[in-house]
């Protein structure tokens, strides 16, 4: 049996861990927060300055009216769902089920308020710079990077396979 490994055996082993830890981070970031009852969403303007910059990943969980309070920043949708945005609560109109936000950033409120049928969620927290990924990967050029990448993955797999399998045989008749 030969101990040594070659450079090409080396790459393929290098492309074959990279993909798997890829797959392992984006499980980590899109599926696990759903089990545990979060929503993702990538912040694509800066007003929220510092305490969520843009290109960051926010993790939204659904809540109730009453456990609304100034200070939470919620993430609504417009209303065909097409749109998000994450702002700081800075008023509650409690008959109106309504809130007045402000992003930290913005000099003034937003100029109407949002009915809480609009929030999707509480920002519990947040990632920096991990939402350009999200958004990266959400378009369809993301979607074919992705696929690509993981059928050079498979063909590298299936490669290793027949190198080892001939290597084998090749030993067995030795």
């Amino acid at each position: 049996m030969n101990p040594k490994v070659s450079a090409k055996e080396k790459l393929k082993i290098l492309i074959s861990s990279v993909a798997c830890c890829l797959l392992a981070f984006l499980l980590m970031i899109v599926f696990i927060p759903k089990l545990i009852g979060y929503e993702t969403y990538y912040i694509q303007t800066g007003s929220m300055g510092a305490v969520i910059p843009k290109g960051s990943l926010v993790f939204a969980k659904e809540i109730t009216f009453d456990e609304v309070k100034l200070g939470d920043i919620l993430t609504f949708h417009n209303d065909d769902e097409t749109e998000h945005f994450t702002h700081r609560v800075i008023e509650i109109d409690k008959n109106n089920q309504m809130f007045t936000t402000k992003g930290d950033a913005n000099k003034d409120a937003d100029p109407s308020p949002t009915s809480f049928y609009f929030c999707e969620g509480r920002v519990d927290f947040s990632i920096p710079l991990v939402g350009y990924v999200a958004e990266f990967l959400n378009s369809v050029i993301g979607k074919v990077v992705v696929v690509a990448a993981y059928l050079a993955w498979i063909a590298v797999e299936i490669e290793i396979f027949i190198i080892k399998r001939k290597s084998s045989r090749e030993e067995e008749t030795v």
